[in-house]
């Protein structure tokens, strides 16, 4: 109900935005190398397109909605299982549901909740295992870590942490040597989607190398992948990252949690617990080594396993305690809401750089990063319902990935005006260069040469150097030569 209700109503910018094209066009490959192409996700997003109800764009975004849901039901089944009070799960399970960075995930087309899914799915199979020592729960757990594969490659992370406990089984207790084997073909049929993606890139004459590094690492993300400096900013903006996640003094408890996962209270449950503290660890490492432009985006999955600890924690801190400390537990596990509602404005008026370079129409950079939720905002529609409107017979506008996609779906949509081009083209290459003078030559002499943004890195270099710009409604008209010595036109 919560994700639903907070989820985007329509076409979104940026990433988001390419899969709901992506979506409608039932486009599993993209064009940013394998490693991106998650083509688990976009098969259940094709899927939820057959739904009787709403445009396509809001049910590609309810995929995140359907999958985040199902993550926390999967948390508080776990902590259920692994605690003794059920205030303890509680308190886990909303710590999560409201964590910032998962809840805005949950609210926009991305491919991360299919991923938590399928890691608690997995976390089930461990706890399960623990319980009853049947193997079939292990089998089970390699299915759905190849699925997870299927869908990102963050699923690949907890690979070795599975594979370590089934050595350490096979050894230890001298398990069936056929467990070995028979995990690793039904990892493959997991991941097979992913899998024959690769096979298919290699027999349509790619090169083996060319291939594999796609698949480990897209077309242009090698060097952000295989990052080892850690250096004091990285730290600095992960600690940041974190605690917009867990707001509130009951995330103090997570630190109980961690020892709890170390020594359980309960007999046989190291086998549980311990590689979930593993992974925890695995995942606050590789979050805070990839150093990307979105870089918190990728401690999703130790957002979700630092609620595990933290419900694990509650579970010990309210042992003895009585109903008013239990319902103070809950209360600051609900808190964070309360926090993000005045941000916005309270980080604006401490004039904070978000890092943004420049203001999208229709789009307030800090609430639109700083509230999680996403419900009503009709800003991606608006723009380009104006820009289509705004465009002359003839014109040709240069857009930015972010905001080109509400303008592709328009088009996929069949809703914009065949008299406007559009560059980058809907279905072109990713990542292409920025057009040359020679390429924009007629649109030039004719003035109807028009740019969403005159800013260093959302305009071609040579346009701001040489040309003057005058705003046009949301847009901005390429007027003119430059006159020596006369500045640029900004925004």
């Amino acid at each position: 109900m919560l994700y639903v209700a907070t989820v985007a109503p329509g076409p979104l910018w940026q990433d988001n935005g390419l899969a709901q094209v992506r979506a409608l066009r039932h486009d599993l490959y993209g064009g940013l190398g394998l490693a991106l192409s998650h083509p688990l996700y976009y098969l259940i997003a094709i899927a939820f397109q057959k739904l009787p109800f709403a445009e396509s764009a809001y049910k590609t975004n309810l995929v995140a909605s359907v999958f985040g849901a199902l993550t926390v039901g999967n948390v508080y089944l776990l902590l259920r299982l692994l605690t003794t009070r059920r205030a303890a799960a509680v308190v886990g399970t909303i710590s999560l549901a409201v964590a910032h960075t998962f809840w805005q995930h949950c609210a926009l087309a991305e491919v991360y909740t299919v991923s938590t899914a399928l890691l608690t799915a997995e976390l089930l199979c461990l706890v399960q295992y623990a319980c009853s020592g049947k193997s079939a729960w292990l089998l089970t757990l390699f299915v759905l870590n190849g699925l997870g594969v299927s869908n990102h490659m963050l699923a690949a992370l907890n690979l070795p942490v599975w594979i370590v406990l089934l050595v350490w089984l096979a050894w230890r207790r001298r398990r069936n040597a056929v467990l070995l084997p028979a995990a690793a073909v039904l990892w493959v049929i997991g991941a097979g989607i992913y899998l024959s993606m690769i096979a298919h890139e290699v027999a349509a004459g790619q090169s083996l190398g060319a291939v594999l590094r796609s698949a480990l690492f897209g077309d242009q993300y090698a060097g952000n992948v295989l990052n080892i400096h850690i250096g004091a900013g990285l730290i600095g903006r992960a600690l940041l990252y974190l605690g917009l996640n867990f707001p509130t003094p009951v995330a103090l408890l997570a630190l109980l949690g961690l020892g709890a996962l170390w020594r359980p209270a309960a007999a046989g449950w190291p086998i549980a617990t311990r590689p979930i503290g593993a992974l925890l660890v695995i995942h606050l490492l590789w979050g805070l080594h990839y150093n990307v432009p979105d870089q918190y985006t990728f401690f999703i999955p130790a957002i979700v396993l630092i609620a595990i600890a933290l419900g694990l924690g509650a579970d010990r801190f309210l042992a003895g305690r009585g109903r008013a400390w239990v319902v103070a537990a809950v209360a600051l596990a609900a808190l964070p809401p309360l926090v993000y509602l005045p941000l916005p404005r309270i980080v604006r008026a401490a004039g904070l750089s978000l890092g943004v370079r420049r203001e999208i129409p229709y789009r307030d950079t800090y609430s639109y990063f700083l509230w999680p939720w996403k419900a009503g905002d009709q800003g991606p529609l608006r723009f380009a319902t104006e820009v289509r409107r705004t465009l002359p017979d003839g014109a040709l506008l240069l857009a930015d990935d972010t905001a080109v996609r509400p303008i592709h779906y328009l088009m996929e949509t069949d809703r914009w005006r065949r008299d406007v081009a559009v560059w980058p083209a809907l279905g072109g290459p990713e990542n292409t260069p920025w057009p040359t003078a020679t390429d924009l030559a007629r649109p030039l002499q004719t003035g109807r040469l028009y740019v969403v943004s005159p800013v260093p890195g959302y305009c071609p270099g040579w346009l701001l150097e040489h040309y003057t710009f005058e705003p046009a409604g949301v847009l901005y008209r390429v007027a003119g030569l430059r006159q020596p010595g006369e500045p640029g036109t900004r925004p």
